[in-house]
């Protein structure tokens, strides 16, 4: 039976704002006992943000794709940061005229340059030019982010940083136009087994729901796995369900606890 529900924000739950009859299906069904979890990309003053005004949080909140997770009354249980000498060895390699590096660092967002493209993610970010200088991060930086407009520069560069980086990062897209780069081992599924090992519940007892390639972590290695009907093909191939938004997976999941 499932008893659990992790899902994505960008993508999934938000879209320019939780939509009416998504908010009403979470609410729904934390009535029968089931809890609603998010896991997301992003920092978790956004997150709270995000979720404030639309449901009622009674679960944790899994952010910076796993390198951070909080629970429901807003402490955090856990850190999994990327180590500074590793944080200082990809600015120094990082090479692009037409990309953008920013940082998830101490719960901010960092850019290193103005890139008015970013602002199609978030507003909430600072500009910090000297940010690469700094002698020290102190272990808090939890994602390095790179954005670009141009999708090729991003397959070079996500080639060239798995070659150097392979074995202490783990790289992927997190959307179309942003690459990732979180300690090797932090994702989102990994996060879920912790909040499963705080809570006593198994694997089997968990439902996820995802539309990137960062979800693919936590949608392949549940039995109750939905990816968004948009989802890129790779991300659909990893869920053992398709719905076409959280309203619509939550009611297949009232289905299969039906059936159990």
């Amino acid at each position: 039976m499932i008893k659990y529900i992790f899902c994505d924000l960008d993508g999934t739950l938000y879209n320019n704002g939780i939509s009416r009859e998504d908010a009403n299906s979470i609410e729904n069904i934390e009535h029968e006992g089931i809890v609603f979890n998010v896991a997301t990309g992003r920092i978790f003053s956004q997150a709270v943000r995000m979720t404030n005004n639309d449901i009622n949080m009674n679960g944790y909140y899994i952010c910076e794709n796993g390198s951070y997770i909080y629970d429901s009354n807003h402490n955090l249980v856990f850190k999994g940061t990327i180590d500074d000498n590793i944080v200082k060895k990809v600015i120094a390699e990082f090479d692009s005229d037409i990309a953008t590096m920013y940082f998830k660092f101490n719960g901010k967002v960092v850019l290193l340059e103005e890139n008015d493209f970013f602002k199609i993610y978030t507003n909430e970010y600072i500009v910090d030019k000297e940010f690469s200088n700094k002698d020290t991060y102190d272990n808090l930086v939890g994602n390095i982010g790179i954005v670009s407009q141009d999708i090729e520069e991003l397959y070079r560069l996500e080639l060239f940083l798995k070659e150097e980086f392979d074995e202490v990062l783990d790289i992927y897209f997190s959307s179309e136009h942003t690459l990732n780069l979180v300690p090797k081992g932090v994702s989102k599924h990994e996060a879920i087994k912790k909040v499963c090992k705080i809570l006593g519940a198994s694997l089997d007892e968990i439902a996820t729901i995802g539309d990137s390639p960062n979800d693919i972590s936590m949608l392949k290695t549940t039995k109750y796995s939905f990816a968004m009907i948009n989802s890129r093909k790779e991300v659909k191939e990893s869920a053992n369900y398709i719905a076409n938004s959280v309203s619509d997976a939550i009611t297949k999941i009232k289905y299969i606890n039906k059936e159990v």
